[in-house]
């Protein structure tokens, strides 16, 4: 192991590291667009002091509603070759989500700032809430055959859109296959609310009037049977972690409903919704087969003000404004809580919006600059930046929701399994060049993560200042910290250098930047002798290696990490939840830690930062509670945050109105029209 660490020779040479990186390739934009404000285009970008100065950026682009000029077909690229996933049942990529928004309206509707108002709801609150634990449900359970046995968990034999959710503790120690186990599944569900037990219900009632793009009527039995979507998707894990039923008090041809989560949760007026509602014809529909690639009578027909008119794999894919859609239908001023202007319109004015798949940041820039596309996101910061500059484009952002972060594999494997030591995780955490990354690959346009939790999170996510937490000796460090590596490292079972692999997604070149830049901190340390891997697009990286049961045996054989992007929302919890709960295993974003890879202990302190009627009934308690969670996941490091995402998008001058949404996922929907803030775009062509 070697000795003391020359801190000077070990630091990565930014200059060095930006002429090999990908982001030179935006360079061949940067320039033709203006420049800086002074004229000099000789600074080098990697330089601190030209870290861009975004504070314009961060500013509202207001509209003048009596300008508006309706019609007209936007050009929105998204930066994938395809869409990954049609069904929203199965997708867990934002950018699915960021098109299939536009097509899907919710029961609620979010600001900027995290602001709920009602939207398909006319009537939603949290009507009763009961301290109940599985026991509790003892009475309704019945007994299930194990039927396999494997890697220590049991499977069961339940039918088609059946799930078990909730398991008596009694009867899952060293459980064998031929075992009988008691249970609520969703069958049994509807019996244990008819008697009074649950955690939380929800009480609403649709709006009248709302139509699904085929010309039915929205009405609760479509909320209810929406669900059956889930059972078995990649988002089963999300819907079920907390949902228990859902019921229809007036038929399902009525608009009340009534949703019951199985704890008492402190989420449950935001999570108890499922992801997308869904019309009668598909709910029988099995996850992953509304495709319309597949199939081309499987399109996803939504409430939304868009609806799919025209797709072709890798090629094509059209929205055209739904002409019945209910916002225009019942005017913006049928919202109650609705006072802005008269002129304010009762819906999205561009008529037609054609999203283009242009996988590479650089030809998303080239192809917003040339005039072929209208707006883009996710550009390099040398094209973002000279955008910026320009005054033919806009470019808005906001402290966004989205992260990367690091996941490493646990298993203690023969081969491999450096992972499985805490401090091994711990001194890969320690020597993540978290502000360099920020620095030199967006050029300011984001924010090292220090917690394990972003700005837009920080009102139920800690009882202090969120900055005030950078100071703690659990936070992690922006620039790597060799010295407490090396200390790591030597309370370690191994020897220096260990070898690693640092993985993500091949169709992502900043993420591939970023960890570039990781891989060179590890090998300078002397530390460990790291590689970097891309081994394939998001999507088939995830559903071919990743989301299987040997997924984590092999990535701790090789000791691979796996890194990727993730947004949550407002609320802190999934930010902790996602990536760590084990009821997530093989789902979106638990990719290694199965059942009992934690201790109890954390495992009951994440849940409890969500679930009971305490923490439910008591913001304080659930600040107090996430105060002990945070430390406690830096210390575990089993995830390791990266950094938080500035969510920016770029227009050309003939859109008007552009303002981001911190989620990647509603960027899109938001800019088109969001009456919470009197958000709109309209595209004003010179012809």
């Amino acid at each position: 192991m070697s000795g003391n660490i020359d801190e000077t020779s070990a630091r990565i040479d930014r200059r060095r590291m930006l002429q090999g990186m990908a982001v030179a390739g935006a360079a061949t934009v940067a320039g033709c667009l203006g420049g800086d404000d002074d004229g000099d285009d000789t600074d080098d970008p990697a330089d601190d002091e030209d870290v861009a100065d975004i504070e314009d950026a961060l500013e509202r682009n207001e509209v003048d509603f009596d300008e508006i000029v309706e019609g007209g077909r936007l050009e929105f690229a998204i930066p994938r070759d395809d869409i990954s996933d049609y069904d929203a049942a199965q997708s867990t990529a934002a950018e699915d989500t960021t098109v299939l928004a536009t097509v899907y309206d919710g029961l609620i509707t979010q600001n900027t700032e995290g602001e709920v108002e009602l939207w398909m709801a006319e009537e939603y609150e949290v009507d009763a809430s009961n301290d109940v634990g599985p026991e509790d449900y003892e009475p309704y359970m019945e007994e299930y055959e194990v039927v396999e046995v494997d890697g220590g968990f049991p499977a069961y034999d339940l039918g088609e859109d059946n799930l078990a959710l909730i398991v008596h503790p009694e009867d899952l120690a060293d459980v064998q296959e031929g075992d009988m186990v008691r249970m609520i599944t969703r069958e049994e569900a509807g019996d244990a609310v008819e008697g009074g037990v649950f955690g939380t219900r929800v009480e609403g009632r649709l709006r009248e009037g709302i139509m699904f793009h085929n010309g039915t009527e929205l009405t609760a039995g479509d909320l209810v049977g929406s669900y059956d979507r889930f059972v078995g998707s990649d988002n089963q894990g999300q819907v079920f972690d907390s949902f228990l039923h859902a019921t229809a008090p007036d038929g399902d041809d009525g608009y009340t409903f009534e949703l019951y989560s199985q704890e008492a949760d402190a989420q449950a007026f935001l999570q108890l919704p499922p992801i997308e509602i869904f019309p009668e014809e598909h709910h029988d529909v099995p996850a992953g087969e509304l495709d319309p690639r597949d199939d081309e009578d499987m399109i996803p027909i939504g409430t939304g003000p868009y609806q799919i008119e025209e797709v072709e794999e890798a090629d094509t894919l059209l929205l055209t404004k739904f002409d019945d859609y209910w916002v225009e239908e019942h005017g913006v001023d049928s919202l109650e809580w609705f006072d802005g202007p008269e002129s304010y319109p009762d819906g999205p004015v561009i008529d037609e919006i054609n999203i283009r798949f242009v996988p590479e940041s650089a030809q998303r820039a080239a192809a917003l600059e040339d005039g072929d596309i209208d707006i883009a996101y996710e550009l390099q910061s040398d094209a973002r930046n000279s955008f910026y500059d320009s005054d033919d484009f806009v470019v808005s952002g906001t402290p966004g929701t989205g992260f990367k972060f690091i996941q490493f594999p646990m298993m203690d494997t023969e081969e491999g399994g450096a992972f499985a030591e805490q401090e091994i995780r711990q001194a890969v955490s320690a020597l993540v060049p978290r502000q360099t990354m920020v620095d030199i690959v967006e050029q300011g346009w984001g924010d090292p993560a220090r917690v394990p939790f972003p700005l837009p999170a920080a009102d139920l996510a800690t009882t202090g200042e969120y900055e005030d937490l950078f100071d703690e000796d659990w936070a992690y460090p922006a620039e790597p910290d060799y010295e407490l590596a090396e200390e790591l490292i030597e309370e370690s079972s191994l020897e220096a250098p260990i070898d690693v692999i640092i993985q993500t997604n091949a169709d992502d070149e900043e993420r591939a930047d970023k960890m570039a830049l990781l891989v060179d901190e590890l090998n300078a340390s002397g530390l460990f002798e790291a590689e970097l891997e891309t081994p394939a697009a998001l999507g088939d990286w995830t559903s071919g290696e990743l989301y299987t049961d040997e997924g984590a045996q092999n990535s701790s054989e090789r000791n691979a990490t796996a890194t990727i992007g993730l947004a949550s929302g407002f609320d802190p919890h999934g930010y902790a939840e996602a990536i760590h709960d084990p009821d997530n295993y093989n789902g979106c974003c638990n990719f290694f830690f199965p059942e009992g890879t934690f201790d109890d202990e954390f495992v009951d302190l994440l849940r409890s930062c969500r679930f009971g009627e305490d923490v439910s009934a008591d913001e304080d308690l659930r600040r107090e509670r996430y105060d002990e969670l945070w430390p406690a996941i830096t210390e575990l490091g089993a995830n390791t945050i990266v950094d938080y995402s500035l969510t920016t998008i770029a227009g050309n001058n003939e859109v008007n109105g552009l303002n981001a949404h911190p989620a990647t996922q509603s960027l899109l929907s938001y800019a088109l029209y969001a009456p919470i803030d009197e958000q709109i775009i309209y595209l004003d062509r010179d012809e």
